[in-house]
């Protein structure tokens, strides 16, 4: 079982050699379940379905955000989703509309997963919006296995990582005994020359929580990391991609 996660940056700078890209790399990954953040909408879709389309996942979800509906969120999935919600769907602050969720059964098991895209600008209203995201996820929404990922803005030094930790959150990478690479790469993604961070920065993850003990984590990976055939890398930001073993 794989899953991942992919910023796909909804930006103009060779938009059209990057989805292409995007599109190779989504494909060439091959995920059971991709989450996507800064998915582009437009009058007849949205980029989520272009890429579900040109790859061939059969299922695909894209929210737009109420207060900015050029852009949104995106699921593409090879299985059938049993239930798709939006935390804007509750009574929540217009600032904590940052979260979308699907579920769907595999191995016989109930699976919940969530896809955020938190605030850049400030820590407090990132704290603000993950507190949002974890009460809502607490209201009867905890299935066998629960997988959070998408594009934290901010590091795994971060108050925000400690809370999660504290919930019961695992980071995958704590599994594998690999090195956990960063996804905001300031030193080799010529995107990011110009960026803020002084440093190669690991923003984006993929963490989750199980009660169900025939669940490993087999494997993880960036990827979007190199230039593709068209001769970009697709994104500013890195994707993020675990295997799951189910026995």
């Amino acid at each position: 079982m794989r899953i991942a996660t992919y910023n796909i940056w909804n930006h103009d700078t060779s938009w059209q050699k990057r989805i292409e890209a995007i599109c190779q790399e989504v494909k060439r990954i091959d995920a059971d379940v991709i989450a996507l953040q800064e998915v582009r909408s437009y009058e007849e879709g949205s980029v989520a379905h272009d890429i579900s389309e040109t790859t061939g996942y059969p299922f695909c979800v894209f929210h737009p955000y109420p207060d900015s509906p050029d852009e949104g969120l995106a699921f593409l999935s090879k299985f059938p989703l049993s239930s798709v919600e939006a935390i804007w769907e509750e009574d929540v602050e217009e600032s904590n509309f940052c979260a979308t969720r699907v579920t769907f059964t595999l191995g016989g098991q109930e699976w919940g997963l969530t896809n955020v895209h938190l605030n850049w600008r400030s820590v407090s209203i990132r704290e603000r919006q993950m507190a949002a995201v974890r009460g809502w996820l607490h209201k009867g929404r905890q299935k066998s296995v629960e997988v959070l990922c998408g594009d934290f803005n901010d590091n795994p030094q971060s108050s925000i990582y400690q809370d999660l930790s504290d919930g019961g959150w695992s980071d995958v990478i704590m599994f594998v005994g690999e090195e956990a690479r960063p996804t905001l790469d300031v030193k080799h993604n010529p995107y990011l020359q110009s960026s803020h961070l002084e440093q190669p920065e690991r923003y984006d993850w993929i963490l989750f929580r199980s009660e169900w003990s025939e669940i490993e984590v087999q494997h993880v990976d960036v990827f979007g990391d190199v230039r593709t055939s068209k001769n970009v890398i697709p994104s500013d930001h890195y994707g993020v991609m675990v295997d799951f073993t189910v026995n």
